[in-house]
């Protein structure tokens, strides 16, 4: 019976210990954290409104969960990198009953999500862009095309201030 005790830890002194062999993470690779500017608790503030977003990630970090709540309007999201697009895709639901589809990516300094556009209306379509980020506050556009693209107009600015 020693013998075999004896063998049995002799084979498990062999067999890899998870670290030269092991498996990076899924969402480990930098794509992956291009939007952590984002995590974290913000108060939020637009013309005649304010509210509060709490952006979280989830899953193994590949998942990023937003909450958004105002007196208004209280929303959600879900956001994750598809690698093999090589874009962002994002889900929006709310308490108005919208429902939104975004695809998007890094634009310079900005990040942009565009919305699946209507088969019946394509050179309508919206967008959120994510511009002047720095570590405390950015500023998030939504804006509407009419034109295919040739021009955008803001309809909703929001000026959002890291909590502390």
């Amino acid at each position: 019976m020693f013998k075999y005790i004896v063998v049995l830890m002799m084979s498990l002194s062999f067999m890899p210990t998870g670290q030269a062999g092991e498996k990076p993470a899924a969402c480990s690779s930098d794509e992956y954290s291009t939007l952590d500017f984002w995590v974290g608790s913000w108060e939020v503030s637009w013309k005649g409104g304010k509210g509060t977003n709490h952006i979280s990630k989830s899953h193994g970090g590949c998942v990023i969960n937003e909450k958004f709540d105002s007196p208004g309007l209280k929303g959600m999201s879900i956001s994750m990198y598809n690698k093999a697009g090589g874009e962002w895709r994002q889900t929006w639901m709310d308490d108005q009953g919208s429902y939104f589809d975004f695809h998007g990516r890094q634009d310079g300094a900005d990040y942009i999500f565009h919305s699946t556009p209507d088969p019946e209306k394509p050179e309508q379509q919206l967008r959120m862009v994510f511009t002047d980020i720095k570590a405390d506050q950015l500023t998030w556009l939504w804006q509407k095309t009419s034109d295919g693209g040739e021009t955008w107009t803001d309809q909703w600015v929001i000026k959002y201030r890291r909590q502390h």
